[in-house]
């Protein structure tokens, strides 16, 4: 019996039938997860997700997600359609889940300090954005460069809004209302493609999965 109750310590249930989007589903098991204590660190989960479907790329992202509290995917459950769909059914990279906007401004240069660009829609810059330069975005913000400078994607206040660079090493990021900024006199060093999102209120940074 002793063998039973640490084996049921060790495993977890996460309901997200309510959340209608992937978008949210990540969401609410971020939230979720906020609230179970660093104990639980090992605990294998089940999450139910209800009648949706789910490509492979979307279960790698949520355990990902679950790795972060260092938590393990013991089972992806569904009512009704089967849990994994085909990968040309369902978008599933982050680029597909962004907001669409109709205009989007391709930039193919570097930002000097000093320069500032300001859009409508999405901004792609074909370069680096140096420390002192500036882009301000009412979509997205995709730098194919070094992102070293200031930059604030959905500026009217879209939280879907991402920003994403090759080398995302920002003076300053702003999604929305929401800031964050490196911490005084710290290094960083960024060897992947990264992108900064919102996920439960807060900016997050991640890897980029295309």
């Amino acid at each position: 019996m002793a063998t039973i109750s640490a084996l049921k310590k060790k495993e977890l249930y996460i309901d997200l039938r309510k959340y209608a989007s992937f978008a949210d589903i990540k969401n609410g098991l971020t939230e979720k997860l906020t609230n179970i204590s660093t104990k639980r660190g090992g605990s294998q989960v089940t999450i139910d997700i209800g009648e949706k479907k789910v490509t492979t790329k979307q279960i790698r992202e949520i355990e990902d997600i679950l790795l972060d509290y260092g938590l393990y995917l013991k089972e992806l459950r569904a009512i009704g359609p089967p849990a994994l769909a085909n990968e040309e059914e369902i978008e599933a990279t982050v680029f597909e889940e962004m907001p669409d906007y109709e205009d989007t401004i391709l930039i193919r240069k570097s930002l000097r300090s000093g320069q500032k660009i300001l859009a409508d829609g999405n901004v792609v810059i074909l370069g680096d954005i140096n420390p002192g330069a500036e882009i301000v975005a009412g979509g997205n913000i995709l730098v194919m460069g070094c992102l070293r400078g200031v930059a604030h994607a959905g500026v009217f206040g879209d939280e879907e809004a991402i920003i994403a660079a090759y080398r995302l090493i920002p003076t300053q990021i702003r999604i929305a209302s929401h800031i964050t900024r490196p911490p005084d006199g710290e290094t960083i060093v960024v060897k992947t493609p990264e992108l900064a999102r919102i996920r439960a209120g807060k900016v997050i940074i991640e890897k980029l999965k295309i």
